[in-house]
């Protein structure tokens, strides 16, 4: 098993502590295995998008970069929960800058709101800083 696989693993087992005995469906164990499977389901989602590319027979360099653009930004808003401004903190973006290619691509970022965000607010920022 490789370092990244075995990281992860731990990472997970540390996450998900077992149970305590007189609180099996308490709020924190909930919260937790909620937030375990929507990471689960981000992979999923990454993973099931894969596709390589194969340039023998040529591509359009517009369409690729417009593809990879409506990738990114449909990850940071299923990332947040669909909250724009998160989403933007999480690109480098400005939210303008964001909204506008939102509205360019005709991405419904409505259908990302019911989804619980993966990400918090601290650790964007966090992530901008480091």
């Amino acid at each position: 098993m490789n370092s990244t696989a075995t990281w992860e693993r731990e990472e997970l087992e540390s996450t998900a502590a077992p149970p305590d005995q007189n609180s099996e469906s308490s709020p924190s164990n909930i919260a937790t295995l909620k937030e375990l499977v929507l990471r689960l389901l981000s992979e999923l989602h990454c993973v099931a998008e894969i596709n390589t590319l194969s340039i023998v027979d040529g591509l359009d360099f517009y369409d690729e970069v417009s593809r990879f653009e409506i990738d990114l930004i449909k990850r940071a808003l299923f990332q947040t929960g669909g909250h724009q401004v998160k989403a933007a903190k999480l690109l480098n973006l400005k939210v303008t800058t964001l909204n506008s290619k939102i509205k360019h691509y005709n991405i419904n970022p409505g259908g990302f709101s019911n989804i619980y965000p993966l990400v918090e607010t601290l650790k964007i920022e966090d992530h901008r800083h480091a």
